[in-house]
């Protein structure tokens, strides 16, 4: 339906009023005029969405990414989903586990985690690692995760401001993981945490991040970072791209990173850092 809507200012009005015949023919004149109100719906969304992206841009406003922002959205969030209300399917999960998250966790590993939410990812960096730090903005969030996880003698975790990584000790990391965070973190913050990152993280440390391509564009809530501008922040903190990708192959199946053309990277401080 979306690419329907999507497409229809290609259609010229006869076939327009074509389709609208045919949709009365075979749905009905109620459905056919809900199908109008539909479209009609998408359109003026999709010219608001176009206005505070322009206004985004224009005036350099957070939109919905700023910190004060984030810390209220997640505080009230109900997580009784447990985060994989933004999973595709299991199948989906499981391959992230296996071809992503689980090579990312070296043999004894020091973990930080970034925005665990509501722990969608914690139990299985609990799995293969020596000692787990997770810092969020959301008071709920650390709640909820020390309700699930505070009995695992791995387990820690505390409160960031947004943009920080309180309580970790420099060069003390080996693996910092954060995904379906960073896509909702404008760049400004998005430069002071690689600068965090390139503090705690051990030389040969990495960092695995997902986060958006293309500063908000394809919607999804997304913030103002690019890809490129995350290439540009990472050099100016002395990280290296090792690896940057859109999705991954599992068999026969291809798994995109994310609904809105997200990228994941992995970053490495250099042995020399």
């Amino acid at each position: 339906m979306k690419d329907l809507v999507q497409n229809r200012r290609r259609m010229t009005l006869g076939q327009k009023l074509n389709l609208a015949g045919l949709a009365v023919r075979e749905n009905g004149l109620t459905w056919t005029l809900l199908l109008g109100v539909y479209g009609a719906a998408s359109a003026v969304a999709n010219k608001a969405f176009g206005g505070m992206q322009v206004l985004r841009e224009k005036r350099g406003i957070p939109g919905m990414n700023s910190r004060a922002m984030n810390r209220a959205i997640w505080e009230s969030w109900n997580w009784d989903g447990g985060g994989d209300e933004w999973t595709p399917n299991e199948e989906w999960k499981a391959s992230l586990m296996k071809h992503i998250l689980i090579p990312a966790v070296p043999a004894g590993a020091v973990v930080v985690e970034i925005g665990p939410g509501a722990g969608r990812w914690t139990g299985e960096l609990l799995n293969h690692c020596s000692s787990y730090q997770g810092l969020d903005i959301s008071a709920t969030c650390v709640e909820v995760c020390q309700e699930k996880f505070g009995k695992n003698p791995k387990f820690k975790i505390g409160l960031t401001d947004g943009n920080s990584l309180p309580g970790v000790s420099d060069q003390s990391v080996d693996l910092v993981w954060s995904f379906d965070v960073f896509v909702h973190i404008n760049d400004t913050d998005v430069e002071a945490y690689l600068r965090e990152i390139a503090r705690v993280l051990k030389p040969g440390g990495r960092t695995v991040l997902h986060h958006g391509s293309a500063g908000g564009a394809h919607g999804g809530w997304r913030s103002n970072l690019t890809t490129a501008k995350m290439n540009e922040l990472a050099a100016k903190h002395g990280l290296v791209v090792k690896s940057q990708i859109d999705g991954w192959q599992d068999g026969t199946t291809f798994h995109a990173a994310g609904l809105y053309e997200d990228i994941i990277t992995t970053l490495e401080k250099p042995q020399n850092g």
